[in-house]
């Protein structure tokens, strides 16, 4: 004979201890998105949230099953009345926001997010777009509903899963444990071969809502001692401040949050950390508008971001958002959520619907209209959503046709074949170049084995110490030496951004037993000196080396310069279509293309320029080619797609 569901508690037992853990949970995600060194693990709290959602909801279910008055509609109309309210005025808030603040390109996603958001499906539209923990997702004012997909999708299938089991008496205990058990292997799994879909995928996230399920399903709550009840909230705050982005959450991680949020609900309302910090009344307080305020604080946030140009908030400005967050709170709990859920016109969940319908069209359209670029009035020779898609180029990044050898701070990579054997060294402004070899691949003239050994800010020369994560490149003049031993290469390409190095704090050279700062003569001196020792050492492997002069850089390339934002909308700077002068942009460059000259005449090195490639033969340099694209990502580096057709200075090496 199959054992019985289990009846929950009285659902009518309200405790506010898990409204203080609610708290605890949406101040974990606030003060990490407002804060983010400060409270570097607060994403937990969304893991949190999922505890007590599926310990909440689920408890009513059993209840109501087991007494055989479970009904759908009454299930889903309670839903739609708690979390669809507020979700429409934050969501028509945000998109009405975005008309006056943000350009076609960026109102057209965020219309996408809006689509997708109404309805409950904004975390597979995120997996598709990025993680998480990316810095295009501060850009995002709605990247906080992967949470609300995640939750409501699990209550699309929970509800059936659990009346099917009770019409065929199954026994609740295996089922839970088999359904959590299959969630977590499957958040395991994810989490070794893809952390982006271990993140958003509902599957590998609906164990932590099975968790709570299952203190939902359990005959009685039992009282654990007061000690594991500290215990389960330092785990919590242990979670919050040690875990950070860079570790790969959820998996195995997300066990500490999660066993913490279970323990303490667990607990029962009379322990010590229950009774006295969760049930203080400003605890309870922040718990009961805590949906509100989850939905509120991002999109403040997430466009700071937008109007500072991707700047972190300042603490002032983010101590600001905070407080206009809860403030926001408090009045969509007052005045639409609680009237929603309890006020006289509580049961119309079909005009609600209607609204996020409404709403859902409405971001549908934005993003079908491609932003409505229409909005402004036309620019001669320039293009808003141009200047966008320039700032998203990635300079540094291997080519498609590349095979890539990642050393970390560092990269290997190869393309073609052929007699001769070119190798270029360097950091970010010698790597960006690759695009035109890639032209070259794709085009059939490419007659060069080309490598490139590259790092971020890694300089071709001996001994230059960094102190920060940029220490690794130390170790690229070691890896280029070796290649061109081990490969017999006959060419050799050095570049990087020789003037930006000397400005550098806390950057040294080594040469003859001492180490110097960068940023003083000496150490310029040296920084050369180790060049030419290097030169040398190259052409002693049977190398002709080539020397690359410094390319352009200027802030009026940046297509983040271009545009000015406020909080009141944004405008194209008055200059953006003039040409820079030549004599400008060479003059900053000028004593550090000496040096190199002096390294040149010294060694026998051949000097490469890319000037007239990027600029022309004209007395100024225009900031774009074609079709009024930005020919630059951000002030020193070159976009790929104008590297492909006009980066031409080193064809002679290569075809």
């Amino acid at each position: 004979m199959t054992a019985p569901i289990r009846t929950a508690p009285p659902i009518n037992d309200y405790r506010p201890d898990i409204d203080g853990l609610r708290a605890f949970a949406v101040l974990s995600v606030v003060f990490y998105h407002a804060f983010p060194k400060g409270v570097s693990g607060g994403y937990v709290g969304v893991d949190v949230f999922f505890v007590i959602s599926g310990f909440l909801i689920s408890r009513i279910l059993f209840a109501e099953i087991a007494e055989h008055r479970f009904s759908f509609a009454t299930f889903y109309g309670r839903r739609i009345r708690r979390i669809f309210p507020a979700l429409a005025v934050c969501l028509a808030a945000v998109l009405a926001y975005g008309f006056v603040s943000l350009m076609p390109s960026e109102l057209a996603r965020l219309g996408k997010h809006v689509f997708f958001g109404a309805g409950f499906l904004s975390n597979m539209v995120l997996w598709s777009e990025s993680g998480y923990f990316d810095s295009a997702a501060s850009s995002k004012p709605l990247l906080h509903l992967w949470s609300l997909g995640i939750e409501e999708q699990f209550y699309i299938v929970w509800p059936a899963l659990l009346w099917i089991a009770f019409r065929i008496k199954a026994k609740m205990g295996r089922v839970l444990v088999v359904l959590f058990l299959a969630s977590f292997a499957t958040n395991v799994g994810l989490s070794i071969t893809s952390i982006s879909d271990d993140f958003y995928l509902p599957v590998s996230r609906f164990w932590e809502l099975l968790a709570g399920a299952w203190l939902g399903w359990r005959r009685e709550i039992v009282l654990t001692p007061n000690v594991r009840s500290w215990i389960s909230l330092v785990a919590l705050v242990t979670s919050v401040t040690l875990f950070t982005p860079e570790m790969r959450f959820p998996g195995w991680l997300a066990v500490m949050p999660v066993v913490g949020a279970v323990a303490i609900i667990l607990a029962g309302p009379e322990t010590l950390v229950n009774r006295m910090v969760l049930s203080n009344r400003v605890v309870v307080f922040v718990g009961l508008i805590s949906y509100p305020l989850y939905l509120w604080h991002w999109p403040l946030i997430s466009y700071a971001y937008v109007i500072r140009l991707g700047k972190v908030p300042t603490p002032l400005m983010a101590t600001t958002l905070v407080a206009i967050s809860f403030l926001f709170a408090w009045a969509t709990y007052r005045y639409v959520e609680y009237p929603a859920r309890f006020g006289a016109h509580r049961h119309r969940a079909a005009k609600i619907v209607a609204t996020c319908v409404v709403l859902g069209a409405c971001g549908l359209a934005v993003w079908t209209k491609s932003g409505f670029p229409e909005r402004f009035p036309a620019l001669p020779g320039i293009e808003i959503r141009k200047i966008v898609e320039a700032k998203l180029d990635a300079p540094f990044k291997p080519t498609k046709g590349m095979e890539v050898l990642d050393l970390g701070a560092i990269v290997v990579t190869h393309l073609g074949d052929g007699e001769h054997k070119v190798a270029l060294g360097g950091d970010s402004l010698l790597f960006q170049y690759g695009p035109r070899v890639q032209q070259l691949a794709d085009d059939g003239r490419l007659a060069a084995n080309t490598y490139f050994v590259a790092g971020g800010k890694c300089p071709p020369v001996p001994r230059a110490i960094q102190q920060d994560k940029f220490a690794p490149c130390a170790n690229l003049p070691g890896i280029l030496v070796d290649l061109v031993r081990r490969e017999n290469v006959q060419s050799v390409v050095l570049g990087a951004a020789w003037s930006g190095y000397f400005s550098e704090q806390g950057m040294l050279i080594e040469r003859e037993g001492r180490r110097l700062p960068l940023n003083t003569s000496d150490g310029i001196d040296a920084f050369y000196a180790n060049l030419e020792d290097y030169v040398r050492l190259l052409q002693a492997q049977g190398a002709k080396v080539y020397l690359v002069l410094g390319a352009p850089v200027h802030h009026r390339f940046d297509p983040g310069q271009m545009v000015a934002r406020s909080m009141t909308g944004f405008r194209v700077a008055p200059n953006v279509e003039e040409a820079i002068p030549i004599t400008e942009l060479q003059a900053p460059l000028a004593p550090f293309n000496a040096k190199l000259r002096t390294v040149g005449e010294h060694t026998g090195a051949t000097l490469l320029d890319p000037f007239p490639d990027i600029c022309g033969t004209a007395d100024g340099c225009l900031p774009f080619f074609g079709a009024a694209e930005p020919k630059y990502s951000d002030f020193t580096h070159l976009r790929p797609v104008f590297v492909r057709e006009h980066l031409r200075f080193l064809d002679f090496l290569l075809k």
